[in-house]
């Protein structure tokens, strides 16, 4: 028996050994390497490369639901004819909204890679929103951004080099020549970096107002862009052309720019087929200065933004005043005469003349508290008027503030609070009436969450 079972034992290793040996001749197959993401930073921004490639890429965004409140004491409305500019009651103030909502989901592509001449850089911004009442009404998406930049090139739907700083610190504008927090322009830009943070900007961009936002007021280019106006655009002959030189340090900022606008218009009254027409060049002069105060807070800055205008009333900063679009859209009703010309029916045609200043500051009480108090003031002055063109001068100041509170990171409650208050004279054939005046308040409330 313990033959038998020494014979089986050793029968049974020999087998083991054989198999183990026939194994060990087998080609082996490795598990493949793990594909990890792998983290990057060109230009400054932190992201991933995409597989297969050197680009660094980032989606950012964020979504807000808000809602907002505003009204007038009084209304007015103008009147556009050929050869004539009236004046009345605006839609009463009861049936106007007093209150609505928006809800806005914001993302951003951003791509970059390291090349001989510098970082290529690809960023899209696109936009998704609903509101209804007292802001936005309707449901859409649009690009709010979208360009490409290369060498010291800018091409694409991207903020406008001639403002300085957007039209306010939040949602709402004070006067300023916006067109960087929305109704950024289509353009061509070339940039020329030297050394201490100095820089000179050469640009050719699309013509005032740039449609974008759902509801958003605007009318095919450059003459007449916010009121409709008594006069017909005429068509682009040539782009806005911009300059700017600015400087950007440690202290904070500064920047001289101009612009050279072309203004084209028939009024539909005299020889056939246009009638009356104008073919001028408006122009407009910015300056602006920046200046950081860490030693009253971590990110406290105050910044100064003055500009003056003939002919080019959307570089005025006055369009995007309040609400936008005037105030007049919205709730605000402010009755503001914009435009970039208008014709007196004779052949001739009234000049605007358009200026602004405002200031805006950002203070940290702590981490998560701020407040961004925010002034601003304007001026409308018409000459060379008909003997019909009933048109006023006018005089408007916004002042107001946001505040923030940020309890947790990507999180921000905040408040806006705005006043707007509008006097315009008297035009001598009004008799009997007086001087146009109006006010009234603007505020909103929203919460935001930021990726």
């Amino acid at each position: 028996m313990t033959l038998i079972k020494s014979i089986l034992l050793a029968s049974a290793a020999g087998i083991v050994s054989v198999a183990a040996a026939q194994a060990a001749d087998l080609p082996t197959r490795k598990a493949a390497p793990a594909e990890y993401v792998k983290i990057c930073n060109v230009g400054g921004m932190a992201g991933w490369i995409l597989p297969g490639s050197d680009t660094c890429f980032k989606i950012s965004g964020y979504i807000t639901g808000q809602i907002e409140a505003g009204n007038l004491k009084k209304a007015y409305a103008w009147t556009f004819a050929p050869g004539f500019l009236g004046f009345g009651p605006g839609p009463a103030t009861f049936v106007r909204n007093s209150f609505g909502w928006t809800t806005r989901a914001n993302i951003d592509f951003d791509a970059r890679q390291d090349t001989a001449y510098g970082v290529l850089r690809g960023y899209a911004e696109i936009q998704f929103e609903n509101g209804n009442g007292f802001d936005t009404t309707g449901v859409g998406a649009y690009i709010n951004r979208a360009y490409v930049q290369w060498a010291g090139i800018t091409a694409g739907k991207a903020n406008s080099f001639f403002s300085f700083f957007g039209g306010g610190e939040a949602w709402a504008n004070i006067f300023s020549p916006d067109q960087q927090g929305f109704n950024q322009p289509d353009l061509l830009a070339y940039t020329a970096t030297f050394g201490g943070g100095f820089s000179l900007t050469i640009a050719a961009q699309s013509p005032g107002s740039n449609c974008g936002a759902p509801g958003e007021a605007c009318s095919g280019g450059g003459t007449d862009i916010v009121a409709a106006g008594n006069a017909a655009y005429g068509g682009q002959r040539w782009p806005d052309f911009v300059g700017a030189l600015r400087v950007d340090q440690a202290w904070g900022a500064a920047q001289l720019s101009g612009v050279v606008h072309n203004v084209r218009a028939f009024d539909g009254v005299g020889p056939a087929p246009v009638g009356h027409t104008i073919d001028t060049a408006g122009w407009g002069v910015l300056g602006g200065v920046k200046i950081n105060l860490p030693t009253f807070g971590p990110g406290d800055n105050i910044q100064v933004q003055g500009v003056w205008t003939r002919n080019a009333i959307w570089y005025s900063g006055i369009p995007d005043g309040m609400w936008g679009e005037n105030g007049a859209v919205n709730g605000n009703g402010l009755p503001m005469v914009v435009a970039d010309t208008f014709s007196n029916g004779n052949g001739t045609w009234a000049v605007p003349t358009a200026w602004s200043v405002a200031v805006t500051m950002e203070h940290h009480f702590s981490p998560v508290f701020s407040l961004d108090p925010e002034f601003s003031y304007a001026q409308l002055t018409w000459s060379n008027e008909g003997p019909v063109n009933y048109i006023p001068n006018a005089t408007s100041w916004i002042v107001g503030g946001v505040a923030h509170w940020d309890p947790v990171p990507h999180l921000d409650f905040e408040f806006e609070l705005l006043y707007q208050n509008t006097h315009q004279t008297r035009p001598a054939a009004w008799v009997g009436l007086s001087p146009v005046n109006s006010d009234g308040f603007a505020g909103r409330f929203e919460v935001t969450r930021d990726f």
